[in-house]
């Protein structure tokens, strides 16, 4: 289990931090730089997703520290404390009956909810991140979701038949289903970061081949082959609208993969058995 520390700062604010041993970071790390470029590529188009780029410090070959977000939850925790509906861990928190349209939820908390879903669900794709569970996915009491355990990336996972990214049904029943205004916006979204990671796809691919020769776990396994491994999923020869079509796929194969339901249950019982 990792150990929670908390560091007083000089000028009195508290930095919380877990200290994790058993795992080589290093991935992490370099995971978290690249979603902190991206939401830089992003804010610089006007494009603020509300992502929550932590910090991450390795201090050994199989330790280091890692930036504790306060006041955020695994959705595997919320789904189960909140009679399966991330809506309602919404509603507690942001509650406003003035907001029918957002089903009686603070309309800032689920516009951050849409934007910091749909930017991960663009960057874990683009990432190939694998190993996607409730367990490694939270969020804040104001709406962000962040992915947390990049010990998977360049579309490797333990698990078989992956979807291309992690979309449950809970996640879009929180915006009120697939016919609801909010989806669509979620979708729109979606397009609009592929859209723009797209255009940067050169400095996001110029970071990643600047670590080929720092043994990095999962780029280490095919070193000559994890550029390419990336620009694949960008898809860069496509014109705009087929580019949206073929996120559109994306989003639709995620959210109806049936065997990753099945995988989830199992995890789910595990944990619960582990407990």
């Amino acid at each position: 289990m990792p150990l929670r520390l908390t560091f007083r700062c000089v000028d009195g604010t508290e930095y919380p931090v877990m200290f994790k041993i058993g795992d080589d970071l290093r991935q992490d790390q370099l995971v978290m730089q690249i979603i902190t470029l991206m939401d830089q590529l992003l804010k610089k188009e006007n494009l603020d997703l509300k992502l929550t780029p932590y910090k991450v410090l390795p201090t050994g070959l199989d330790q280091g520290l890692i930036q504790f977000v306060p006041s955020s939850y695994s959705l595997a925790t919320i789904i189960s404390n909140y009679n399966n509906s991330i809506q309602t861990f919404l509603r507690k928190f942001n509650p406003d009956d003035t907001s029918p349209g957002t089903y009686n939820i603070r309309a800032g908390a689920m516009d951050t909810y849409i934007k910091s879903c749909a930017g991960y669900c663009v960057i874990s794709y683009l990432l190939g991140v694998g190993d996607r569970h409730l367990d490694n996915l939270l969020m804040t009491t104001s709406g962000n979701i962040f992915h947390v355990d990049f010990g998977y990336i360049l579309g490797r996972d333990p698990k078989p038949f992956p979807p291309p990214m992690k979309l449950c049904k809970e996640m879009v029943e929180a915006m009120g289903g697939a016919a609801s205004t909010q989806y669509q916006c979620f979708r729109s979204f979606c397009y609009s970061t592929f859209s723009i990671l797209r255009k940067n796809s050169n400095l996001i691919l110029n970071l990643f081949g600047l670590m080929v020769d720092a043994n990095i776990k999962d780029i280490a396994i095919e070193p000559d082959k994890a550029v390419m491994k990336v620009q694949e999923r960008f898809q860069v020869n496509l014109p705009e609208e087929q580019a949206n079509q073929f996120f559109k796929t994306l989003i639709e194969e995620s959210v109806n993969a049936l065997f990753p339901q099945m995988i989830e249950k199992i995890h789910q019982w595990a944990q619960y058995w582990r407990k």
